[in-house]
């Protein structure tokens, strides 16, 4: 008998969708009901790595600022509000840090939306992913919501190249703050994209019923690519967690692409799926038919 339902958001990026939080909200309600109707049971819902970073186009939209190009857009943007944003760039060290924190209450607000709409739908989610600021680091965090409120904060241990010192300036969480989150579906663990390809990583979530692995990927998903990919939630679901989701993001803003296919595993299950280039593999429950469009899979157990 079904009891549960997953659901993993493969969300294609459009700017459009980031000039207001209403139009944000619309958005995630109709993607919402999409998969309301879907439902059976109790429901999981899993968003994508960056969804909440990139809520930083609703700041860039009300000043008027050119988004075609993301470093492009970040000195036009400080060089508008530079008196305002000095202090924090002295506290941080980095102008990324000073916007950030200029934007944490929007970030905030964008986070609320999905815990809102978790208490609307009475379901759990995973919020995808945005920069947070804290003390004087910037951390990606992802966070879970139910029905009673926030479940869980997880921050990414281990950051690509654009997040790191050469990019955007982020702190890495220290590994030791991975956790589990204790929910209906059982202990769930949250591993942001990169994090799930690494063996200390599941060392420390190895306990988990479910793994949710938020992600965004800037970059063509080719063979090799999909190849490298199954070293992740692929390698994960056989011996971390029975059930692996893998949202992503897709679609391209502020100069900057996303490719990849969402998946949810789950150990055992063999429906002759794989990647658009690898051989069908066992434990793909469901995988996106495209690299690039919007899709919203779903699975049961």
């Amino acid at each position: 008998m079904i009891k549960k339902t997953f659901a993993a958001v493969q969300w294609r990026l459009n700017e459009a969708d980031y000039f207001s939080l209403a139009g944000f909200e619309t958005k995630l309600r109709q993607i919402m009901d999409r998969i309301a109707v879907q439902r059976v049971g109790d429901l999981l819902i899993a968003f994508p790595e960056d969804l909440i970073t990139f809520g930083i186009l609703t700041e860039l939209k009300a000043a008027n600022i050119e988004t075609s190009d993301l470093n492009s857009a970040l000195r036009q943007y400080v060089k508008m509000k530079y008196w305002s944003l000095l202090g924090p760039r002295l506290k941080f060290g980095s102008w990324v840090g000073a916007v950030f924190y200029n934007c944490r209450n929007l970030m905030e607000e964008y986070f609320a939306l999905f815990e809102k709409a978790a208490n609307d739908y009475g379901c759990s989610i995973i919020a995808g992913s945005g920069i947070v600021v804290e003390g004087r680091s910037a951390y990606n965090e992802s966070r879970g919501y139910d029905q009673a409120g926030l479940g869980i904060v997880q921050r990414k241990t281990h950051l690509i190249a654009l997040e790191d010192r050469e990019g955007l300036k982020l702190t890495s969480a220290p590994v030791k703050s991975l956790t589990h989150w204790g929910t209906e579906f059982g202990k769930v663990a949250i591993t942001i994209c990169f994090d799930g390809f690494q063996d200390v990583v599941w060392e420390r979530v190895k306990k988990a019923d479910i793994v949710v692995q938020p992600s965004a990927n800037p970059g063509p998903w080719t063979k090799e690519q999909q190849t490298d990919w199954l070293k992740g939630a692929f390698a994960m679901v056989q011996s971390v967690a029975p059930v692996v989701i893998n949202p992503m993001l897709t679609g391209k803003t502020l100069g900057i692409e996303f490719y990849g296919q969402s998946s949810i595993l789950i150990r055992g299950v063999d429906n002759n799926l794989g990647y658009l280039e690898t051989e069908t593999l066992p434990h793909f429950a469901k995988v996106a038919k495209s690299p690039l469009e919007e899709e919203i899979l779903i699975a049961y157990l």
